[in-house]
């Protein structure tokens, strides 16, 4: 049996994932389309942050402003790259290429305004909070509680609000909604801007735990991925019941047998899709 901070470190993982993959399930529930560039706004989100932090302002802020800064830029992406291409009948491809595309772009855009050197956040929270026989640092616990409160606040707010309600509305029957007077392109915008920002706020919370480099939005953003299609596409509980399995089953087999991990990962992703190919929570195609 792994050490209890081996299973720590797995939650940890599997909060960062779950924040990611949740916005990414939205995202496809209202538009239709992957946004492969979802792990390049984690990362412009880390560096915000860090600038931010180094710059005076608090932590708690400054993951508010890497949270409105990028949400502001998916927004901005939704209007100039993704509304245009986004049309029939292959709208759905060309936004996967463009967004593949951008993910050069943007790596290579932070390489060059922020260099290539991983850059490291002093702790915030420093100290542990002891739990028997191991220790928990309060830096990776408010990791865990930051995203349960934002997991929280996703649900009130898709669950009680006019936003919220439009939304649903929207993902369930487009054609519905906008007779009743609500406008799927400001939903959009809307969406891929609340995707965009969790992203962002990803990275700012991971950022004292791990270092800041343009490469760091790779491995989340195929985890997340991975997420999303063992919980079922559309299924925002998929999204989190997959992103726990995967944090905690990645750090469990990496300390059994190391890089093997991603191997054992994606093997257990291709059987999960042999046996059930709408994912565990997804609806079975008619």
């Amino acid at each position: 049996m792994p050490p209890a901070g081996i299973w720590v470190d797995g939650l940890v993982q599997s909060c960062i994932y779950m924040t990611m993959a949740f916005g990414m399930v939205l995202v496809f529930s209202i538009l239709g389309i992957l946004n492969w560039t979802h792990g390049q706004f984690y990362m412009l989100g880390a560096f915000v942050l860090y600038y931010a932090v180094t710059a005076g302002i608090p932590f708690p802020l400054g993951l508010l402003v890497s949270g409105i800064v990028i949400g502001g830029l998916g927004m901005l992406f939704e209007r100039i790259i993704i509304k245009p291409l986004n049309t029939p009948p292959y709208g759905a491809l060309y936004v996967t290429v463009a967004t593949l595309a951008l993910i050069f772009f943007f790596e290579g855009a932070a390489g060059l305004a922020f260099g290539l050197l991983p850059k490291g956040l002093a702790t915030v929270l420093s100290g542990a909070i002891s739990l028997g026989s191991f220790d928990i640092t309060y830096q990776r616990l408010a990791v865990i509680i930051f995203t349960l409160v934002v997991m929280s606040a996703m649900y009130f707010v898709l669950s009680s609000t006019k936003v919220g309600l439009a939304i649903r509305a929207v993902a369930q029957e487009p054609v519905a909604a906008s007779l009743y007077g609500i406008s799927a392109a400001r939903v959009s915008v809307t969406v891929m801007g609340i995707g965009c920002a969790l992203a962002a706020m990803a990275g700012g919370i991971i950022a004292p735990v791990h270092s800041v480099e343009p490469f760091m939005g790779r491995i989340p953003m195929i985890m997340s991925l991975l997420a999303i299609v063992i919980g079922g596409l559309g299924s925002l509980t998929g999204a989190i019941v997959g992103a726990i399995i995967l944090g905690v089953l990645n750090s469990v087999i990496a300390y059994k047998i190391s890089f093997w991990s991603e191997v054992v990962l994606f093997m257990l992703v291709i059987i999960i899709l042999l046996v059930r190919p709408q994912g565990l929570f997804g609806a079975a195609a008619k």
